[in-house]
């Protein structure tokens, strides 16, 4: 939920500047990042689904901010892209994310709903599409968020994201997004479909023709 107000003033000033005179600004450095996982194995399935991101510090004035996020796409995290990666088929808020990596940003409509832009990180990457500047890029899959207003009993102050399965189903679960005394969630259905096994029955059958076959020469 952090505008992109500075990052977009110091784009405008360096498009003003000729290219010659431009001088390379150099960023970043060591930094921790939050991550959580959920690795599921069954006996004809396996699965492994992951997030990771930069944890912005919450200040109280971020709540009087909402209406100003509307109708945009936002910068998720800190620094880098939010990263997303899932082997397997999964639901979001009961869109459908297919297997792959991406990259993720924060989108809140015009009426303030939001939701998770993801967009293949591949392209992302080739593109050389980063989320310091104004959004010009399309989402390959947008997954939709409820916003719990001071559902939190104690404000967080780090930035956390965490995908959870339930006990009694763990095909199912939750992402949950936690942020001063504010969530976004939304629940997580795992598709996981059982391999194809071929049964004994016909496997034998296959062997018992070719042993027919060469018993009969």
């Amino acid at each position: 939920m952090r505008l992109p107000i500075l990052s977009a003033a110091l784009a405008a000033i360096c498009l003003t500047v000729p290219a010659t005179a431009q001088k390379v600004q150099v960023f970043g450095g060591d930094t921790q990042r939050a991550d959580s996982s959920l690795v599921l194995f069954g006996a004809d399935m396996m699965a492994g689904i992951n997030i990771t991101h930069g944890q912005p510090i919450w200040k109280d004035e971020y709540s009087g901010m909402f209406d100003k996020l509307k109708g945009k796409t936002h910068r998720l995290g800190k620094n880098l892209w939010t990263t997303f990666m899932t082997s397997t088929p999964i639901s979001i808020g009961g869109t459908k994310v297919r297997p792959g990596s991406y990259v993720v940003a924060l989108k809140c409509d015009d009426a303030g709903k939001f939701s998770l832009a993801m967009l293949n990180a591949n392209k992302a990457m080739r593109q050389g599409i980063l989320p310091f500047v104004p959004n010009t890029w399309k989402p390959d899959v947008v997954t939709p968020l409820k916003l719990n207003l001071n559902s939190s009993k104690e404000s967080v102050s780090k930035m956390l994201m965490t995908l959870r399965s339930n006990k009694k189903d763990p095909m199912t679960g939750s992402f949950t997004l936690a942020w001063g005394p504010h969530t976004l969630t939304a629940d997580l259905k795992i598709m996981v479909a059982a391999k194809k096994m071929k049964k004994k029955a016909e496997h034998d059958g296959e062997h018992g023709d070719e042993k027919g076959e060469h018993g009969g020469k």
